[in-house]
């Protein structure tokens, strides 16, 4: 994870798209889409000109949603285990705050993140697990082996397309799911390292701050829909080097760091994107946004 702002102020935002397909270019592609999938321009200029939504994600043009990717059963397992994780960490410390820190804590606020693998139980393992195994079945074509029997939720490949993204992404594109996911690793204040996939629990004023992740390919589920605020911001050419910058350079519609999108989607959908993508985490308004996150590469 790559942090590059210094400074950040809590600002309230609206759903925006600040690009349409209207009035393109003869020759540009428009936003593609596929079996239960959407892709999003983030520099729709850019994006459109790319030979295919592989191109764009891999170059951080755009990201891709997949609807009803997570089954209602594994978001519960997921965000159990992590509650029940704040409130025995919530406890070690007298009842209020955390003893996890995290290096890249100071990057958030209101924000409890718990690794997967090192800190929550047996179920969100399985969960995570199946999670994974899914979206590199939706990859490579061979299907997503899904938990349960809910319909309603993505089973398949996401075809030709998606195909494509995997080979342009990691450079492979057949049997993903015989690689060995290698996942971004964080440590903690006593240096023990917890990698991703984590559950990330957004209280009240929950944010983080604008950055990239620096693997190949991040994957965001949203798990509960029950909160007010929050969502995800993404930016076209977003350079926070600047130490002068203020509240006004962050909303102003002809700035560079004003967010060409921010994804509001419904519990279960999974959103991709590529490792130099910037993005944020929105505060959350009301109640609490948990998000299962991770970036990885294969190999």
């Amino acid at each position: 994870l790559v942090d590059t702002t210094s400074d950040f102020m809590i600002l309230t935002y609206q759903y925006i798209r600040k690009h349409s397909n209207d009035n393109m270019a003869d020759g540009c592609r428009v936003e593609a889409s596929g079996p239960g999938w959407n892709e999003y321009f983030v520099d729709t200029k850019r994006a459109s000109i790319t030979a295919s939504v592989g191109s764009a994600v891999s170059q951080s043009l755009s990201y891709v949603t997949i609807s009803n990717f997570a089954s209602v059963e594994e978001r519960n397992a997921l965000v159990a285990s992590a509650d029940e994780m704040k409130k025995e960490d919530e406890a070690s410390v007298g009842g209020g705050g955390s003893n996890h820190i995290l290096f890249a804590s100071s990057a958030n606020t209101n924000c409890d993140r718990y690794s997967v693998k090192t800190l929550l139980n047996e179920g969100a393992n399985m969960a995570s697990s199946s999670i994974l195994k899914r979206l590199l079945g939706f990859l490579d074509g061979s299907g997503g082996d899904c938990l349960g029997d809910d319909p309603n939720f993505i089973s398949l490949g996401g075809g030709e397309k998606m195909s494509i993204l995997a080979k342009e992404v990691f450079g492979y594109n057949t049997d993903l799911r015989s690689m060995e996911a290698v996942w971004y690793e964080e440590p903690d204040e006593n240096g023990q390292l917890h990698p991703e996939p984590k559950v990330n629990l957004y209280s009240e004023g929950g944010y983080f701050n604008q950055h990239e992740d620096g693997m190949n390919l991040t994957i965001l589920v949203i798990l509960t829909d029950e909160f007010e605020g929050g969502g995800t911001a993404f930016f076209r050419d977003l350079d926070l080097s600047h130490d002068d910058l203020d509240v006004a350079d962050m909303t102003n519609d002809s700035h560079s760091l004003s967010p060409e999108a921010i994804a509001l989607h419904p519990a279960g959908t999974a959103m991709i994107w590529g490792g130099t993508l910037q993005h944020m985490a929105i505060p959350v308004t009301k109640g609490t946004r948990a998000v299962y996150v991770g970036s990885f590469d294969l190999k």
